[in-house]
């Protein structure tokens, strides 16, 4: 199965005799089997024909729709998963302040475990030190225990934000090529380096929302990020873990490697940072092998992919959340390393039961 990034302006999708085709007046742009479809995502002005978006409803190919910088703006996806049982058991944790508490730990010491992954595997970010002195990694192991003891979930996010702040400040130091990142900066970025992680952030949200939906879960209803007017906060919450061993890493290879430079940037008539066109495809696909990558996943003891972690992970919430297993836990990028050498056999995970009523 493949994702379809659609990225020239004014191009069309159609659908045409068992074949996915973009086009752009008369020149065909990509063709792809429509049966190979997973995902497809249109970036910018991209127009999806009706008879385009019937199929990919009835095939179950999600759509995403996403800004030229990346900004998530919305899916077409099939019929919602018939889980309102499963729903309503997310709804019921939501009200329950100690396991909000509980998921809410366990989710940002993913996050801070998986950052000290990252730095244990850049020597110049092992060896960056803060004001204080202390390296990224003892500024961050510092930080563990005092989440785990945390008593409320505004604590929690003092030290996720607390440890964000540290990260990046090593992050910084190992950045080689001719980028400024003073810091990490949101809305908008503020420089090549934070639109290029900002980019990221979007897709592996946009990839986590449509798995949300699969699994069937409601992405709004979150248990560590704050519930705001349409904002997927159960989708922002299973980002957090894989912010720095995807994304991070994916940016920091990039621009060291110089595969993007200065030059695949510019700045668009607001003022934003954006990439190239060409660039903009080229990112698409290096994130694309990220998530292709090879990876072992401790809990099913095989290797797997990124991609599949998605859907494992968001599985694994579920399970939670039906009495299934006794508590949320995250992806161990640690422990997925210390066993990249191990042979195991790719396998599927079975579906829950109690996913579809």
């Amino acid at each position: 199965m493949s994702v379809l990034y659609v990225t020239e302006q004014g191009a069309t999708i159609r659908f045409n005799a068992g074949r996915i085709v973009v086009r752009k007046e008369k020149k065909v742009l990509q063709e792809v089997p429509a049966f190979k479809l997973e995902q497809i995502v249109a970036v910018g002005n991209v127009i999806l024909t009706t008879s385009a978006a019937t199929f990919c409803m009835q095939q179950g190919v999600d759509v995403a729709f996403l800004s030229t910088t990346g900004k998530y703006h919305g899916r077409l996806q099939p019929e919602f998963a018939k889980s309102a049982l499963l729903r309503q058991r997310q709804y019921e944790h939501a009200q329950n302040a100690e396991f909000c508490l509980r998921t809410s730990a366990a989710l940002v010491t993913g996050k801070i475990k998986n950052m000290l992954a990252m730095i244990r595997r850049q020597r110049r970010l092992r060896e960056s030190a803060n004001e204080a002195g202390h390296t990224p990694i003892q500024a961050l192991e510092r930080l563990l225990p005092k989440v785990s003891a945390a008593t409320d979930i505004e604590s929690v996010r003092g030290f996720e934000g607390t440890a964000t702040a540290e990260y990046f400040k090593a992050f910084r130091a190992a950045l080689k090529a001719d980028f400024d990142f003073p810091a990490r900066v949101y809305h908008p970025p503020s420089d090549e380096v934070n639109a290029l992680l900002s980019l990221g952030y979007s897709l592996v949200y946009n990839n986590l929302h449509g798995v949300v939906n699969l699994v069937g879960l409601d992405p709004y209803m979150g248990y560590f990020h704050r519930p705001r007017h349409g904002h997927a906060a159960l989708v922002s919450d299973l980002t957090e873990e894989f912010r720095a061993v995807i994304i991070d890493r994916l940016v920091l290879t990039t621009l060291n490697k110089r595969t993007l430079t200065k030059s695949d940037f510019y700045n668009d008539e607001q003022g934003r940072i954006r990439l190239m066109p060409a660039s903009l495809k080229r990112f698409f696909a290096l994130y694309a092998g990220a998530l292709a990558e090879p990876v072992y996943y401790a809990p099913l003891n095989i290797r797997t992919t990124y991609r599949q972690l998605f859907e494992y992970q968001t599985r694994h919430l579920a399970r939670v959340l039906q009495g299934e297993a006794a508590a949320y836990n995250p992806f161990d990028a640690e422990l997925a390393a210390s066993f990249k050498e191990r042979k195991t056999v790719p396998a599927q995970e079975p579906e829950p039961p109690g996913l579809s009523d």
